[in-house]
């Protein structure tokens, strides 16, 4: 099941890089606590205006192959936002479910 543009769920519930393969984390993880990541002055970018230092830019990058798997702003300080997170025991048993319904 694909969750970002570069990241899927596999069937061993493990977040992957879709570009190249590489198991990131398990799917109840939130991948940005494995994902290298590049903080950047929101300043320094085009078309910011200046935070006074309270915010931070980051940029996740796949492990082995760095493709960039998502940016966000934050807080100095606060940690990875967990924006993408999916119960997989009942998102396992409603797809199941819904499958032998079909049946």
């Amino acid at each position: 099941m694909q969750i970002h543009q570069y990241l899927e769920i596999d069937n061993n519930k493990k977040i992957k890089c879709l570009k190249c393969g590489h198991v990131i984390c398990d799917a109840r993880e939130n991948y940005k606590e494995y994902a290298p990541r590049a903080e950047k002055d929101p300043a320094s970018l085009p078309g910011v205006r200046p935070t006074l230092g309270m915010h931070v830019y980051y940029e996740y990058y796949c492990p082995n192959c760095f493709t960039m798997l998502d940016v966000e702003v934050a807080q100095k300080g606060d940690p990875p936002l967990w924006d993408t997170q999916i119960d997989m025991d009942n998102f396992v048993e409603d797809t199941t479910e819904k499958l032998q319904e079909k049946l």
